[in-house]
């Protein structure tokens, strides 16, 4: 394990020589690029070196400034608190590095007596040595830095006000464990026009208070659906309720609030605040005289974190939030892409406004690519960084940036945890937490993470079916069980009706899973259906139900229903869109879908065109969507190819998908035994194929559409193998099963779902 490692832009390389031998002389072991082993992964390295030294040595320049794998490093490094930079040229470093201290080494020329080597070389020391461990602090602006070329919004500073009164009322004496719950009801206003600002005064005035960690606060979805469902409901998920409601008179505005203590319906707190529309400063100073000491004073107790809010302008913020709160529903449909157009709007018109661009940076990762005119670049860490080079201490920017990093690697994990450090009650933050947990293999640590979430936000799909997933991955049935009640229990349960759809696909019961769908469909009720619909597609798929999943499965592209029914009209509607070749074979299913339309359609040289002008090297070209996706597509690819008349590039093709395949035998699953058999038919290499096809048939194996249809007939790849009497067999099999579970599906219940959508 290296105890320094070294960062820095590849044109000063030549000071990061100098730095690695003088620090290498002084008996430290250094490790910087110059080591990095030929045969393996580059980030693979560099990420376990960044984590394992005790002391990370960032050297910035203008042009490592600009290097998003320098700033990834620094990120992770200042996180950690093993943090040691220093400035090699003119230039100094970018936001929020400028704000820790940084070493001169413009000049040095490797002499021991320069002041910014001593100095350099001391932090270094300290670090190595154990005897300087800071911990990792958000860094703070300057009232200056805050406050100009802005102005406060109105929905900022009311924020403060219910953010102070309520930390006052709420903090909890010392002694005790459990923090109280509370509920920020959506705000009322009695005047149309001012539903955007009073809704965004909301959003924020939960999100600040939340940012407390003695209490939990309640996500927006869960609050919003109090709200509709009265105060019953509201009394068995919170022990307080916060409610406000807004008039605006000509320049005035009038806003009353009141907290009431759920167990006894009593009102705790209530206080109307009368003020002018055009002279927020002076809201803003009062609020701070009349209620800022006495809130500071009950949080030093325990720590409390003071709210925190970045101005613009009421148009801007009025368009932030109406985005915000589409993207908030995730139904991944015309109004998360309508979304992302506002936000684009947002940053165009404010360019200094962080919220909008870490919010930007979510919606990039959550639109498809059907919802940006089938753009696939990918903007999502630009956009983060550059809301955390404004908000150097906005949680969701740190958020964002894990997020843009798919939470792999220790630089993601340390964003995250940053991220929840910042805001303890951001439930999204949170469980992007277990995910990144997850994704290091750390299932109980996912667990937790996705727990604290539903604490928060117990109607937040996402978590749920995390937790979910989590709970079967430690094999604790009870917990699911558990979960369910309490779903239900606070109105969501369409999470039960979500998870036993789960599990009875999980089992192999079809025909279960589609029934519980279409019942719940058929009640006419709107809430569950996001999180329904993603479970209920691939069911009706595999079950022939076409026209029904492309009604019941979600949002999608206009072509899919043509190439799930193999109808080259698919491909000509994908090919009226101008889609680029490395967009078409970077998207699944697309790729799978409609590169067997090709096939069966006689249009082969169409496909293998498409792949042919790529010109990619295979190792590039198996990595555009991820090992899965070309396993799947790679056969199918090269049987156009064979068509073709490109034989050597088929043969090419398939050996590298059949190193791919043969690199994951150790998974048991059946799904891989029939990649490979396919990648052996299509190599034809019958006898190699069919004894792996009949295994996983054998085993209970069946199709899973969009990627496979049920009739293997339908598969360019298996071409060679009909005609054996043991294809047809595993063909009939497979048909046979599918037959059954669609014989006992409710087609009365499947119409009336179908009617109510």
């Amino acid at each position: 394990m290296a105890d320094v490692f070294i960062s820095y832009a590849r044109s000063d390389k030549a000071i990061a020589a100098r730095v690695a031998k003088k620090l290498q002389a002084a008996g430290l072991d250094v490790w910087w690029d110059a080591d990095l082993p030929a045969h393996r992964a580059y980030s693979e390295v560099i990420e376990r070196n960044l984590d394992d030294a005790k002391a990370v040595v960032v050297l910035w320049s203008k042009t490592a400034a600009q290097s998003q794998w320098v700033r990834a490093e620094a990120d992770f490094a200042r996180t950690a608190g093993k943090l040691v930079q220093a400035a090699v040229d003119e230039s100094i470093p970018p936001l929020p590095f400028n704000q820790i201290q940084c070493a001169d080494l413009k000049g040095w020329r490797g002499g021991a007596g320069h002041v910014g080597w001593s100095k350099l070389q001391a932090s270094v020391a300290a670090l190595v040595s154990g005897e300087d461990r800071p911990a990792a602090k958000p860094a703070k602006l300057s009232i200056g830095d805050r406050l100009r070329s802005h102005r406060w919004s109105l929905a900022a500073a009311f924020t403060i006000v219910l953010a102070a009164f309520a930390l006052f009322l709420f903090v909890e004496r010392p002694g005790s464990d459990r923090k109280p719950v509370l509920a920020v009801l959506p705000f009322r206003t009695l005047d149309a026009q001012d539903a955007s600002l009073v809704a965004g005064m909301w959003e924020d005035t939960r999100t600040a208070i939340g940012r407390n960690p003695q209490l939990i606060v309640l996500g927006p979805n869960t609050a919003q659906q109090l709200a509709d469902k009265g105060e019953v409901a509201a009394r068995k998920a919170a022990d307080y309720l916060l409610q406000a409601s807004v008039r605006t008179a000509g320049d005035r505005i009038r806003i009353s609030a009141d907290l009431v203590r759920t167990k006894d319906g009593e009102q705790v707190w209530n206080q109307d605040f009368d003020r002018k529309l055009d002279d927020v400063f002076a809201l803003q100073s009062d609020i701070a005289h009349e209620i800022e000491g006495r809130v500071r004073g009950r949080l030093a107790e325990k720590g409390g974190v003071m709210p925190q809010h970045i101005a613009t302008s009421g148009d801007v913020y009025a368009l932030y939030n109406d985005a915000r709160s589409k993207i908030r529903k995730r139904d991944f449909s015309d109004e998360a892409a309508a979304a992302r157009l506002q936000l684009l709007q947002v940053v165009k018109l404010d360019p200094n406004f962080a919220p909008g661009w870490a919010t930007l940076s979510e919606t990039e990762q959550l639109v498809p690519p059907s919802r940006k005119n089938w753009d696939t670049s990918n903007h999502a860490e630009e956009y983060a960084r550059k809301a955390i080079d404004l908000a150097p201490n906005l949680a969701a920017a740190h958020a964002a940036l894990a997020f843009a990093l798919e939470f792999k690697g220790p630089v993601a994990r340390a964003e995250i945890e940053r991220a929840v450090q910042l805001d303890p009650n951001d439930f999204e933050a949170i469980t992007w937490l277990g995910n990144a947990r997850a994704e290091a293999g750390d299932k109980k640590g996912a667990l937790e993470a996705y727990t604290r979430a539903l604490q928060i936000e117990p109607l937040f799909w996402p978590a749920v079916l995390n937790k979910v997933s989590a709970l079967r991955d430690v094999g604790d049935r009870k917990g699911v069980a558990d979960l369910i009640a309490e779903e239900k229990r606070l109105g969501g349960d369409y999470f039960a009706t979500a998870i036993a759809i789960d599990d009875a696909y999980d089992r192999g019961d079809l025909a279960q899973a589609a029934n519980l769908g279409a019942g719940y469909w058929a009640t006419g009720r709107k809430e569950g259906r996001t999180v329904i619909g993603l479970e209920m597609g691939d069911v009706l798929l595999k079950l022939g139900f076409i026209d029904e999943a492309y009604v019941l499965g979600g949002p999608g592209p206009e072509f899919r229903k043509l190439l799930w029914l193999n109808d080259p009209k698919g491909v000509e509607v994908i090919e009226s869109h101008g889609m680029d070749a490395r967009t078409f074979f970077t998207l699944m299913p697309l790729t799978e879908n409609a590169a067997r339309v090709y096939v069966l359609s006689g249009r082969s040289a169409v496909l293998a065109d498409k792949y042919l002008s790529l010109k990619l090297p295979l190792t590039q070209f198996s990595t555009l969507g991820g090992t899965d996706h070309f396993l799947y597509s790679a056969p199918i690819i090269a049987v156009a190819l064979e068509k073709s008349g490109h034989a050597r590039d088929a043969a090419e093709l398939l050996n590298f998908a059949e190193q791919q395949a043969q690199a994951g035998r150790n998974d048991s699953t059946p799904i891989h035994s029939v990649l490979l058999a396919r990648t052996y038919a299509a190599q034809g290499r019958k006898e190699l194929a069919l004894p792996l096809l009949l295994g996983a048939v054998n085993r209970g194996w069946l199709p899973d559409p969009p990627l496979l249809q049920t009739d293997l007939y339908n598969d360019p790849p298996l071409a060679v193998l009909k005609g054996d009497p043991r294809f047809e067999k595993a063909r009939q099999s497979v048909l046979g099963s599918i037959a059954r579970e669609r014989a006992q599906v409710n087609l009365d219940l499947m119409r009336r779902a179908v009617a109510a959508s």
